[in-house]
């Protein structure tokens, strides 16, 4: 198998992020079929995965200045993504020896991926771990639509070529429905959750980290990649409202991202710093720990909420506060299994948990209607990934 791809094995650094690259490439590995990763990512070290061949690809060069025009950005990402592609086709074409299969991981290398299969005769897997477009099976403006599809014109791009099969993540941004709108075949798809091992604290061991907040806080949480479109703006000021009205409140924010340096901002120009406390990147065990610790969950993502980090919070007995954006309400039900409002009236969370953090009854029936939820909707990591093995490995043979 070849595997392509321009995003990260690991998105917060090795052992840190989400998982799910790096459990499909160690499926693949752990199965022992011969695996090439073809990837922009420089210094990728995966040593413990002894079937598996590292090849650094170039990358190109993003421009990102803020002193030129939006347009000219937009023009340099979308030529840069028609050079992957030769670049990419080049790359699969000199490196297909017995490889039975080409693997294309996000939407980087698609399209050069589908048409070397084309040339060779090999079948191609697309893997999409969710989707930006969810606002296209919305109902909003035809202006916007036209918007996002020049500005994603690489991700539709991706999502439109038809590839043998194409596994999307059911992450609650409506992927197989956006598949199904820029007119893939229902066939061709595999729609899955990610999977969630969840913690098992009687085999676990919480790792240690210092504590700003104190023994009687009422403590908040959040966990993710520190990006744009997490929202984490959003997040700071459900949490600002609430320490006003409750003083003895701490926040932890758990993750790295390109917005850190401005939410750390963001939390100074409000008087914050004292009451907010960013621990950066931190590996699993120290996650489940600061959730431990914890008492509610802020997720306000600007797509869908559905993700591992919210459900690892309400496995560690934390409430979710959360938007009513994408399938993230099929989870989520106000005053029953969280806290959720419209994603334009997010300050409703706030006044929600004013007029009833002290309510411990509530707290404990919420908890466990969402605990109970989890029982009802989760799979392990290996059911997903024998999942997509049974479907993926009938593509070896493809003639």
């Amino acid at each position: 198998m070849i595997f392509i791809t321009n995003s990260p094995v690991w998105s917060l650094g090795k052992g840190k992020g989400a998982p799910s690259f790096y459990k499909t490439l160690k499926l693949y590995n752990d199965k022992e079929h011969d695996v090439l990763l073809l990837t922009t990512e420089a210094d990728l070290e995966l040593g413990e995965l002894s079937y598996l061949t590292v090849k650094k690809i170039p990358s190109l060069p993003l421009i990102k200045s803020h002193f030129l025009f939006g347009s000219f950005r937009l023009v340099n990402k979308l030529v840069n993504y028609f050079i992957y592609q030769l670049i990419g086709f080049c790359y699969l074409l000199l490196n297909l020896k017995s490889h039975k299969l080409i693997y294309a991981y996000e939407i980087g290398f698609v399209p050069a991926a589908k048409f070397c299969g084309f040339i060779r005769r090999l079948a191609v897997v697309s893997r999409f771990q969710g989707t930006i477009l969810t606002s296209l099976v919305e109902e909003v403006s035809l202006f916007k639509k036209l918007y996002l599809k020049i500005k994603f014109l690489d991700h539709i791009w991706a999502l439109k070529t038809k590839t043998n099969l194409s596994i999307m993540t059911n992450d609650g941004t409506k992927g197989l429905d956006v598949l199904l709108l820029l007119g893939r075949d229902k066939d061709d798809i595999l729609f899955l959750s990610n999977g969630v091992d969840l913690p098992d604290f009687d085999n676990i061991e919480l790792s240690s980290y210092t504590k700003n907040q104190k023994i009687n806080d009422i403590v908040f949480s959040s966990v993710s990649r520190v990006q744009k479109w997490k929202r984490l703006d959003r997040s700071i000021d459900i949490f600002e409202k609430f320490y006003k009205a409750n003083p003895n409140s701490h926040y932890n924010i758990c993750g790295d991202g390109i917005e850190l340096e401005n939410m750390k901002a963001y939390v100074k120009n409000k008087k914050l710093c004292h009451a907010i406390t960013f621990l950066g990147s931190i590996d699993k065990n120290t996650v489940y720990s600061v959730l431990q610790d914890s008492h509610y969950f802020l997720s306000s993502y600007s797509l869908s909420n559905l993700g591992n980090p919210l459900f690892e919070a309400i496995r560690c007995n934390n409430i979710v506060v959360t938007l009513d954006n994408g399938d993230t309400a099929k989870v989520i039900e106000d005053c029953v299994t969280g806290y959720i409002s419209p994603e334009l009236d997010y300050l409703k969370n706030a006044d929600s948990l004013i007029g009833s953090f002290d309510n411990k009854v509530l707290f404990n029936e919420i908890v466990c209607n969402a605990n109970k939820k989890l029982d009802e909707i989760l799979v392990t990591w290996d059911e997903r990934m024998n999942l997509e093995y049974s479907f993926v490995t009938k593509y070896l043979t493809f003639k």
